[in-house]
């Protein structure tokens, strides 16, 4: 026998109020309707379930021997599944997974292991880089927790985004190098010894179609595929390299570099937060997406969120 869960709450109901009225308006029903399902449980029950002697109702038997069962089913639901599951950084336990890029590592992680220490001590932080295409299907599983950086695959009507800063790219060389002046000319950029690093990441990626879509011809005396090894090979020769401005500035503050701005007409990239819809209202999402925002947001510029509709936290 299959029986609507909300007839056994008017069967509870009645029983702890002693009346078909006042279960009603403990249920915030009518009192007919309150009838009617007390009805239909006698009927599937083949039960008066209820005797009226004086002003109260009184359970049968039948009726007695299941609403104990019935009050721990409605608690084990109202308590278990019902309930919105809460969130607690200072008690969880587990991990978190960011997917980032290299870049992105220097960026965000620093300030977030630093957050994490403090208001999440018992979890920890994972970073890994996917490919696009297996980045949607990582978050759609829930092996990722969110991306941050520069995804521009990612497009999906599942996907949520959320802008936090611009992306500029700048020129980075040695201090003393024969380029002078904060900017940098097309004319100098192209006569240049250029370092290329090609880290796989989206926003280099942008930066060399950019060039050829602009038809700018670069003299590249070494390229490689990480930056680590980029302010040891700067500092030493007249390479020049483009950056981020995010991590030139880092490089910059020992003083032995200099940063510069590229010709007129570079592009900006948005650096964003993704998530997916999946796990839009899951309390740990929206703590993780709300930290991120208030650490990053206007970093380099006001932020914005992205998508059909107002992204809320």
């Amino acid at each position: 026998m299959k029986t609507d869960l909300n007839l056994l709450r008017v069967l509870l109901a009645v029983h702890e109020t002693g009346s078909v009225t006042t279960a009603a308006s403990r249920l915030g029903i009518s009192q007919p309707a309150t009838s009617a399902a007390l009805g239909r449980l006698r009927r599937a029950l083949q039960d008066p379930l209820f005797v009226r002697r004086g002003l109260r109702m009184h359970a049968t038997p039948l009726a007695q021997g299941i609403i104990g069962k019935t009050r721990e089913v409605i608690d084990v639901i109202d308590r278990d599944i019902l309930t919105p599951p809460t969130f607690n950084p200072s008690t969880v336990k587990g991990t978190l997974t960011l997917c980032l890029s290299e870049i992105g590592e220097a960026v965000f992680l620093p300030d977030l292991y630093r957050l994490f220490k403090v208001q999440a001590p018992g979890l920890v932080l994972k970073t890994q880089s996917l490919a696009p295409e297996e980045l949607d299907q990582a978050m759609y599983e829930g092996r990722v927790d969110l991306s941050i950086g520069y995804f521009p695959d990612l497009r999906g009507a599942d996907i949520y985004q959320q802008r936090l800063f611009s992306h500029v790219l700048v020129c980075l060389v040695r201090e003393g190098h024969p380029l002078r002046g904060s900017r940098i000319t097309l004319s100098q950029f192209r006569q240049a010894e250029h370092l290329l690093v090609r880290d796989g990441s989206r926003t280099m990626e942008m930066y060399e179609q950019y060039v050829f879509s602009q038809g700018i011809e670069r003299h590249v005396g070494l390229q490689m595929s990480h930056y680590m090894s980029v302010p040891g090979l700067v500092e030493e020769s007249d390479l020049m390299v483009v950056l981020p401005k995010t991590i030139a500035e880092r490089f910059a503050q020992n003083g032995r570099f200099r940063v510069m701005a590229p010709p007129p007409g570079f592009p900006r990239y948005d650096l964003k937060q993704y998530w997916h819809r999946r796990f839009h209202n899951e309390p740990r999402s929206r703590w993780l997406r709300a930290q991120v925002s208030e650490l990053f947001d206007g970093y380099l510029g006001a932020a914005e969120p992205v998508h059909g509709a107002t992204v809320e936290f």
